[in-house]
């Protein structure tokens, strides 16, 4: 049984979505999510295999009431370095047991990884973090590469067909890759951004309304090092102004 986590603000699809995915007898779904920093806690709480996320949805308030990730790429990004951590703790404490213990715990930590299905059937410790399909509205060629560089394993907009949806869902459970082809065409020809991270940060807080002066004040720069980032981003897009920089990076899911 694949059990999954399904996260989208929009609370009419993503009901609908798990309507459908309940009729599959070898999918559950254990736990729903309308922002980042719920879809933490439910992650968190249910450690399912799979995660379907959305890729812009709010972000939402942590327990400690710090906000959550900007939006599903961002999410997908703390999960992927929490992943990573917990491994170079797990190969730490592997390697002290080693060094302590022997030969013997060596000869079966090799015959628990060979026991395959098994090991990860006992619990969350045999996949710390789940795997994660990203599901997006708007096909834009910069969200694949930004996932995917996030360290998610798919990449699908809405509209796919729920059968394909399904066997992508199972595909990333076996540890395979899922990508829309279309969209990894278009991912060949647009390129990566050209923008800086700072110019990344600048244009998106440009994007949700903010002033030079909020957008300064949220990462921690002078109001003049704003504007030489958003002047620096319209010279690399070709474009005449912050607004027509923030609709080209967003039209090709730089930002």
């Amino acid at each position: 049984m694949i059990r999954l986590v399904v996260a989208d603000d929009q609370s009419i699809l993503r009901s609908g979505l798990v309507a459908l995915l309940r009729l599959e007898p070898d999918l559950e779904v254990v736990g729903e999510a309308a922002d980042g920093a719920s879809t933490l806690a439910t992650v968190a709480e249910h450690s399912p295999d799979v995660l379907l996320l959305d890729v812009q949805m709010p972000a939402g308030t942590r327990a400690d009431g710090t906000p959550g990730p900007s939006d599903g790429i961002a999410l997908a990004q703390e999960l992927h370095e929490l992943q990573a951590a917990q491994e170079a703790q797990a190969q730490a404490q592997g390697a002290g047991q080693e060094g302590t213990t022997g030969p013997e715990v060596r000869a079966s930590g090799s015959e628990s990884r060979a026991s395959g299905p098994e090991s990860r059937a006992s619990g969350p410790e045999s996949r710390a973090q789940p795997r994660i399909i990203v599901l997006t509205t708007f096909g834009r060629a910069g969200y694949l590469r930004r996932t995917m560089e996030a360290g998610a394993q798919g990449f699908m907009v809405k509209d796919t067909p729920v059968e394909r949806l399904v066997d992508a869902i199972r595909r990333v459970d076996q540890g395979l890759l899922v990508v829309d082809p279309e969209l990894a065409a278009q991912s060949l020809s647009v390129g990566a951004s050209p923008l800086t991270t700072k110019e990344t940060e600048a244009l998106q807080g440009a994007a949700a309304g903010g002033s030079t002066a909020k957008i300064a004040a949220t990462l921690f720069l002078s109001e003049g090092t704003v504007r030489n980032h958003i002047s620096s981003a319209i010279g690399k897009l070709g474009v005449a102004n912050r607004a027509e920089a923030v609709r080209a990076a967003s039209d090709n899911g730089w930002i």
